[in-house]
């Protein structure tokens, strides 16, 4: 996570996205969060520390607040690798190549079902993208009308860049959520998948 001095391992802890006012306060039904935390539960208490994450918050497909900021178009000059949500770190013990790497949501049980009751967007920076992808839209009925998009499927992820080969690759992800029911989403988790060789 970020918007601190440096970047701290999330380690056991979720991701917290919640409305205004802390930790603890719910997001409105087919709205975006207005702030992200780091919660020891589902929220639990507030485990940020110095090293608040950044809330970049979906406003439409191709714009975004930055931590309450103006409204503006989400592109890599307006949110920076240190401003995005997360920093993924691949480490091998000897050089490889990445490929086929992907960031999507699940429920937490299978890598190809989509969250509950969540529509998630998710930004790639540093590769010139110029809008969010729906990574998560598990019915019609919240703020994005998809329908049951999520979950490990091609056309249903972040498909992320190719890496060259190295011991150490690293992506800076930034995420948004929205419920689209009242309640607590416990069934709502990320992953990263890939090859490397």
């Amino acid at each position: 996570m970020g918007a601190g001095p440096s970047w701290t391992d999330i380690a056991a802890n979720t991701i917290v996205f919640s409305g205004t006012g802390g930790i603890a306060e719910p997001v409105t039904v087919a709205s975006w969060q207005d702030e992200t935390h780091v919660g020891n539960g589902d929220p639990g208490t507030d485990q940020c520390g110095a090293n608040h994450p950044n809330n970049v918050k979906y406003t439409a497909t191709n714009s975004m607040e930055l931590n309450g900021g103006a409204n503006e178009a989400i592109n890599d000059t307006n949110v920076t690798a240190d401003e995005c949500t997360l920093q993924v770190v691949f480490t091998h013990g000897s050089a490889v190549a990445l490929t086929n790497v992907r960031f999507y949501a699940y429920d937490g049980t299978t890598t190809t079902t989509p969250a509950v009751g969540v529509d998630c967007v998710a930004f790639e920076q540093g590769e010139s993208a110029t809008s969010w992808t729906v990574i998560n839209d598990e019915t019609a009925s919240g703020a994005l009308t998809n329908g049951s998009i999520g979950g490990d499927n091609a056309g249903e992820r972040a498909e992320l860049a190719d890496s060259p080969s190295a011991t150490d690759h690293t992506y800076y992800i930034a995420i948004s959520a929205s419920p689209e029911t009242v309640g607590a989403k416990s069934a709502f988790d990320f992953g990263l998948a890939l090859t490397y060789s």
